[in-house]
């Protein structure tokens, strides 16, 4: 694990909280609007989770996570609390809607707003992104700049944050689980596993 890192994937302010407290594993990307190549990509083996309330829908929240939403708005801060690091372990590229609907439950969208990410721009994949959380007992806030705004998916921090202060979110054994169970639901048939190295190692001491 890098030792400090100022990386962050913007996320709805109810997936920090659902990775935080061991609910998620499982990211579903398509990309924002402004992203440099017009779509997803995994640009980052390692990083922070930026939390913001902006498009931050309950109708595209899988009802699962909704109990999660109280005190999640897109009010706007003076400050962004950095809590949650992710390290990618895998990630796929699914490729069609059958495939889209066995893993759900196991991300945070609901069925038809999975369908409408699969379906944005006529292009019909997603990506999902399978992560280790890890996080911080006490937050660290950073100044919200201007330059954190608009339709994309990672921006770099201002400054690096370090990361030995770290802790799993889940224990190796029920990581494993939930891989396993991802990784059966996830199946073959209009799924291309993407190659992105060797998964990060958990943090020492």
């Amino acid at each position: 694990m890098e030792a400090s890192n100022r990386s962050a994937l913007k996320e709805w302010s109810v997936v920090d909280e659902a990775l935080a407290t061991g609910r998620l594993s499982l990211l579903v990307r398509k990309g924002g609007i402004h992203e440099r190549t017009g779509e997803f990509g995994v640009d980052h083996r390692e990083f922070w989770i930026f939390p913001t309330g902006w498009h931050q829908n309950p109708a595209d929240l899988a009802q699962e996570f909704h109990p999660l939403l109280a005190g999640t708005g897109p009010e706007r801060r003076d400050s962004i609390p950095f809590r949650v690091y992710c390290a990618v372990q895998d990630v796929w590229r699914i490729e069609s809607t059958d495939a889209l609907d066995r893993i759900q439950g196991l991300h945070p969208l609901s069925p038809p707003a999975a369908h409408a990410r699969f379906a944005y721009r006529g292009k019909p994949f997603v990506h999902a992104m399978l992560v280790r959380a890890y996080r911080l007992a006490d937050p660290v806030a950073l100044p919200d700049l201007n330059r954190y705004e608009g339709c994309v998916s990672w921006v770099e921090l201002e400054q690096a944050l370090p990361t030995h202060e770290l802790l799993p979110v889940m224990a190796d054994s029920e990581f494993a689980a939930v891989r396993r169970e991802i990784e059966a639901r996830m199946g073959d048939d209009g799924v291309v596993r993407l190659d992105v190295g060797p998964p990060s190692a958990p943090p020492v001491g």
